[in-house]
């Protein structure tokens, strides 16, 4: 790397007060100081965006020790991480308008603190709702974070930094994801459970202390953003529905509680079509046949990569019989592979076109799902060593091209609005297999306590996801497949 193109630690901190042509309005910054308040605005923004996927991905391997220490039935567990990416889905697309209303420093600072109550209430939690409320609120406050967090890194540093801090912010939350397990495993074996929602949290009270008083460059948000109470109630009812229906779907109540939550969701995009500034850009599938079709790969891709921790973490600990920590650093493979091949995507999309890198990733993703479906209660753990590694190197071989590519067939105006409905739709994703596990659990399991003469039942659980897995691998291929054999009947087709 070139020595221009480098940004060192002291030059990070020390950001003057350039933020692209933005006006500070009459703040004057004292240069004298060794960490600048704009520096220091990065570093709690990029620490909040660290902490955030850590503190949900250490928390999930906390979850057997949990249930053990509480005594919790099936269906008490099996919500731990379907609460928390239903929190985070139903407030993906409303944080971004609650950022640009009430102004993206509010908003993230108001994530930090969600997620410290978050940390708080799960460490002193004495029962399962607790536990839920604990994890509901995680998904909240980082839905928060994760809406503010770009926008506000757009904005604080100067114009010829801006590229590097952005790179920089995809190194942390790589990094937090990685850290997440093997932070959770080490703290659960050599204290206690509870220190893995005390040490975040403690951390991002300050945080939220620092970042009150350090980001106030943006006091305002832009009062014209309009947040309709009808878009809203639609959208989080259907959600909720959804949630409750798939969970219940072996009676008729769950059946017509799924239902009714599909047809509020058909509801609410159909009145997303007729807004002028919605929550939800339904033009973007119909006007571009690319973005669709890649939205809906990677809105399948995720049902299985965002329900991956739960499921394997289950199997390792209660089938395997293995350690917390060991659990951690199995589980560290994934989002490492990932973290190591992502930043070369970029550099790969030179010499290959996007489509061969996709259909590379996907093709590792199937094997990966193929070798995970063939899992049992014997099988080695280099197994599911070799299937994660493989489905983090195909996210890392084929997310940016996929959403690079996607992004490429949409107009600039919609380009902010196109970006947060890709991230709502790996969301969503994670929903629905959240969901998938959560009714699979129910069935099999339904309230009874996880014990030993119960893992026959725990292990049709994660056979079946798995199989179900495999098949969504399978349909995305083959989505992609008829993306590329139909792409000259259309304009622009040569970007799938």
């Amino acid at each position: 790397m070139a020595k221009e193109d480098r940004m060192t630690l002291g030059e990070f901190l020390s950001l003057d007060g350039r933020i692209g042509g933005i006006s500070l309005e009459n703040e004057t910054l004292e240069h004298e100081d060794k960490i600048s308040r704009l520096g220091l605005s990065l570093v709690v923004i990029l620490l909040g965006s660290f902490l955030a996927p850590l503190q949900m991905h250490s928390s999930t391997l906390a979850i057997p020790a949990i249930a053990r220490e509480m005594g919790l039935t099936a269906d008490i567990i099996s919500w731990f991480t379907l609460s928390q990416v239903l929190a985070s889905a139903c407030f993906v697309l409303p944080a971004g308008k609650l950022s640009d209303r009430f102004g993206r420093r509010r908003m993230f600072s108001l994530g930090l603190l969600i997620c410290s109550i978050a940390c708080f209430i799960g460490g002193i939690s004495v029962n399962g709702y607790m536990v839920l409320l604990a994890r509901g609120l995680q998904g909240i406050g980082a839905a928060l974070i994760f809406a503010a967090a770009v926008a506000l890194l757009v904005s604080v540093p100067p114009q010829e930094q801006r590229v590097r801090v952005m790179g920089i912010y995809i190194s942390v939350a790589y990094v937090g994801t990685v850290t997440g397990p093997l932070f959770g495993g080490f703290v659960i074996e050599q204290l206690n459970w509870r220190y893995v929602f005390y040490v975040p949290g403690a951390i991002f009270l300050v945080l939220t202390v620092i970042g009150f008083i350090s980001i106030k460059w943006e006091r305002y948000g832009d009062r014209n953003t309009r947040i309709r109470l009808l878009d809203l109630s639609l959208y989080l009812g259907s959600l909720l529905l959804v949630a409750f229906g798939v969970y219940d779907a072996i009676h008729l109540q769950g059946q017509l509680l799924l239902l009714s939550g599909l047809v509020l969701f058909a509801a609410f995009c159909w009145f997303q079509s007729k807004r002028r500034d919605p929550l939800l850009q339904v033009k973007l599938f119909t006007q571009s046949r690319t973005f669709t079709i890649l939205g809906i790969a990677h809105l399948l891709i995720y049902v299985s990569i965002l329900a991956l921790p739960f499921t394997l973490t289950l199997y390792l600990q209660y089938l395997k019989g293995v350690n917390a920590q060991s659990t951690g650093m199995i589980l560290l493979v994934q989002a490492l592979c990932t973290a190591l091949i992502a930043p070369f995507s970029g550099t790969l999309s030179r010499y290959f076109r996007p489509r061969y890198l996709i259909f590379t990733g996907v093709g590792l993703f199937v094997v990966a799902c193929l070798m995970l479906a063939s899992l049992e209660p014997s099988s080695s753990v280099w197994v599911v060593v070799i299937a994660i590694a493989l489905i983090g190197s195909s996210v890392g071989i084929m997310d940016t091209p996929l959403v690079h590519t996607s992004l490429s067939t949409v107009d600039n105006k919609l380009l902010g609005s196109a970006s947060a409905t890709m991230n709502g739709l790996r969301t969503m994703g994670g929903f629905i297999g959240m969901g998938l596990v959560s009714y699979l659990m129910g069935f099999h399991l339904g309230n009874a306590e996880i014990v030993a003469s119960l893992y026959p039942q725990l292990m049709k659980v994660i056979e079946q996801f798995f199989m179900v897995s495999l098949v969504f691998a399978l349909l995305t291929l083959g989505l992609l497949v008829y993306g590329v054999l139909t792409r000259r009947r259309l304009p622009r087709a040569n970007t799938t």
